[in-house]
């Protein structure tokens, strides 16, 4: 783990301008409030810069556009990102590989590749290949034929069933399960029977799926989780879904059978999809949002069932008014019905004609 950096150096990181001494040392990045001396810290907007004016932070990673500040600065069009690199910089470890541990099991023909760590309590099935660097920690299980390529690490508990394929920079963490049978059963009568699924799930390069989630092998092919994509813990991916490169998942999410998402498409938490649909490229999906048809690209959805997002706005401000509205409404049926009555009697009266004597 990295200890200290100037502020000149961590500018050249993440490629943002310095505003004051570049030599000022800094031996590691907290949050606004928990920030002290001889650390950085960030402000990703500008509506925060009360709370930097607070902090004890020896030097900030500021906006382009931030207004003059008597501190040390970093200037940089996306402190997030800057903020990450920082922070990566600092949590960064040295490599140290531990080998096979004598506890672990692995089964006949396992190809390992060099400067492995595979820990205490792994089972690593026949036939599978795991390559160079990669990490398993306690508990993994591996089964029969299984790829998991460079650099990827398995956090414990992480299961990978057979013949399924997993990238490079992968990360797996705990409790996630690759490859379990898909949700298939065909109906006899009354009763159900059971569809093998005999495809497998392939997972490329520099994906991260978060802690207990489960993704489907698919029932004939393979479900394909592409390169880059991102997932919060508790996600359900059903067989032979297809997630885009760049998507990010957020949790609670739950993907039906054989729908394909597209690139850079966002999930927000608890969405439900349904199955055999597409989503197009760049579509923002909101929390608790029901899917259930096709998806324009770019399109941003809300609500149960999904419809246009500002849409979803217009109809959610006016759902607290609903009562007043029924009331307003109810008294506006009763005048109506009141004028009718009076128009009716009206009407009644004129068709007799004068009275005669």
């Amino acid at each position: 783990m990295k200890t200290r950096a100037t502020l000149e150096e961590l500018a050249t990181l993440v490629g943002g301008k310095v505003e004051g001494d570049g030599s000022l040392p800094i031996r590691g990045i907290a949050s606004l409030e928990d920030a002290g001396e001889g650390e950085i810290t960030f402000l990703a907007e500008i509506k925060h810069s009360r709370r930097l004016e607070k902090s004890r932070a020896s030097a900030a990673i500021v906006p382009t556009n931030l207004p003059s500040f008597p501190r040390p600065l970093i200037r940089t069009p996306n402190p997030h990102l800057a903020y990450a690199k920082v922070q990566a910089f600092f949590q960064e470890k040295p490599f140290s590989p531990r080998g096979v541990d004598s506890r672990a099991f692995i089964g006949e023909g396992v190809k390992i590749g060099r400067d492995v760590s595979i820990y205490p309590f792994v089972y690593v099935g026949a036939g599978s290949e795991i390559g160079d660097r990669v990490i398993l920690h306690p508990g993994v299980c591996l089964g029969e034929s299984v790829q998991v390529g460079e650099g990827s690490v398995l956090y414990p508990n992480v299961v990978v069933m057979d013949r399924c394929v997993v990238g490079k920079r992968v990360i797996l963490h705990p409790g996630t399960v690759i490859g379990s049978d898909g949700f298939g059963f065909a109906r006899d009568g009354k009763k159900f029977v059971k569809i093998p699924q005999v495809g497998i799930v392939v997972i490329e390069d520099d994906v991260e799926i978060g802690a207990n989630c489960a993704v489907d092998r698919a029932a004939m092919g393979k479900t394909w989780i592409k390169r880059g994509v991102k997932t919060d813990n508790l996600i359900q991916i059903g067989h032979n879904v297809t997630v885009g490169e760049d998507t990010v998942i957020v949790a609670q999410v739950g993907i039906a059978g054989s729908t394909e998402i597209g690139n850079r498409v966002a999930l927000g938490g608890q969405a439900g999809v349904v199955g055999h649909i597409k989503i197009g490229d760049g579509a923002m999906i909101g929390a608790q949002a029901g899917v259930g048809q096709d998806v324009a690209p770019g399109q941003i959805l809300s609500g149960s069932p999904a419809f246009p997002h500002r849409e979803w706005l217009r109809a959610q401000a006016a759902f607290p008014k609903l009562p007043e509205m029924k009331r307003a409404l109810a008294e506006l049926e009763k005048r109506i019905t009141q004028i009718e009555e009076a128009l009716s009697g009206q009407r009644s009266a004129v068709s007799k004609g004068p009275d005669r004597a």
